[in-house]
C-alpha cells in the first residue's frame, strides 16, 4: 500500500470535511484488516486516522442496549463487565487472532469491510444491532443488516463512516458461533456460522441462523417456519432445516462443502436447544 497523504481530525466535523474532499479515503483506526489483506494493493491512497476522535472511543449503555464507538477496541468489549449480555458478540471477538491482534482491532473496522463479512458481523446481526453511519448529507441509523447487497456481498456505502453500533442487551437463551472455515492461502477471510434463540412457554419465540464470509447467507423463511414450534422439535422439522440451510447456503455462493457444514451447524444447534424452553 503506497500513502500519498494522511489526515488525522480531531472531530468527526473534521473527518467528514476529509471524507467530502476525499471520498476515496481509507478510514483507519487498528488497521489489522488492512495490514492482514492487502489493504489497497499498490495503488496509492489518502489515509484518515479517526483514532483522535473521542467519540469514536465512547462506550455508554442504556437500559435497553449498548451503544460503543466504531474505534472501540475488541479488547475493550470482552473486559466489559459480565452482567452485560453480550453473547454471542463475545464468542465472535474470541475467535479474532490473538490478544495482541484483539488489543488493536476495533469493532467498527471489524464490521465495516467491503470484502467480505468478518467475524462480529453474523453475531451482531443475530443480536439485532443497529449502526450510525455519517457522511457529508449528516447521519442516520439502520438495521446492520442494511450493509447487506442484494446479491448477500457487502455493501458498506463510498464516503461514509461508520461511527456507533449500538447493540441489544437482551438475554439470549441459546447461542452458537462457529468457524465454517479457516482463511485459505490467497484469501483473507474466515466464514464464521452464527446462531441465537429464544424460547416462551416450551416454544421457539425468537431464532436466528446466520453464515458469512464472501457473502452472507440467512435465510428468514426458515427462521419464521420454526417460531413458533413447541420443544422438542421433532426430527423431519431438524432435517428439513439442515437442508435448507445448506440450500440457502449455496444460493449465497458458499463452496459446496461450507454449505454442508453449515446445514450441519443448524442441525446441531437446533438439537441443543430441545430443551431449552422447559
Amino acid at each position: 500500500m503506497r500513502v500519498d497523504e494522511v489526515s488525522a481530525p480531531q472531530t468527526m466535523a473534521e473527518a467528514v470535511a476529509v471524507l467530502k474532499r476525499r471520498p476515496d479515503a481509507l478510514p483507519w483506526a487498528g488497521g489489522t484488516l488492512i495490514l492482514t489483506s492487502g489493504g489497497a494493493g499498490d495503488a496509492p491512497v489518502s489515509v484518515l486516522d479517526l483514532g483522535r476522535i473521542p467519540e469514536l472511543r465512547a462506550v455508554s449503555r442504556s437500559d435497553r442496549y449498548l451503544e460503543l464507538g466504531a474505534c472501540v477496541r475488541l479488547a475493550t468489549i470482552q473486559a466489559l463487565p459480565r452482567s452485560l449480555s453480550l453473547q454471542p458478540l463475545r464468542d465472535a471477538i474470541g475467535l479474532v487472532g490473538t490478544a495482541t491482534v484483539r488489543n488493536m482491532a476495533t469493532l467498527g473496522g471489524n464490521i465495516a469491510s467491503r470484502d467480505a463479512f468478518m467475524t462480529c458481523f453474523p453475531s451482531l446481526a443475530c443480536m439485532d444491532a443497529t449502526v450510525e453511519l455519517r457522511d457529508a448529507s449528516g447521519s442516520r441509523w439502520s438495521g446492520i443488516h442494511a450493509l447487506v447487497g442484494g446479491d448477500g456481498r457487502p455493501a458498506f456505502p463510498a464516503a461514509t463512516l461508520l461511527t456507533r453500533i449500538r447493540v441489544p442487551t437482551a438475554p439470549w437463551d441459546a447461542f452458537a458461533l462457529h468457524r465454517l472455515g479457516e482463511p485459505t492461502k490467497g484469501d483473507a477471510f474466515a466464514s464464521t456460522f452464527a446462531a441465537a434463540a429464544r424460547f416462551e412457554k416450551e416454544t421457539i419465540s425468537e431464532l436466528r441462523l446466520i453464515a458469512s464470509g464472501r457473502t452472507l447467507a440467512r435465510d428468514r423463511a426458515l427462521e419464521l417456519s420454526l417460531i413458533g414450534k413447541r420443544l422438542p422439535l421433532t426430527v423431519k422439522d431438524v432435517e428439513e432445516a439442515r437442508e435448507a440451510a445448506g440450500e440457502r447456503a449455496i444460493e449465497a455462493g458458499f463452496p459446496a462443502r461450507l454449505a454442508e457444514r453449515f446445514g450441519a451447524y443448524v442441525m446441531s444447534f437446533l438439537a441443543s436447544v430441545q430443551e431449552g424452553g422447559r
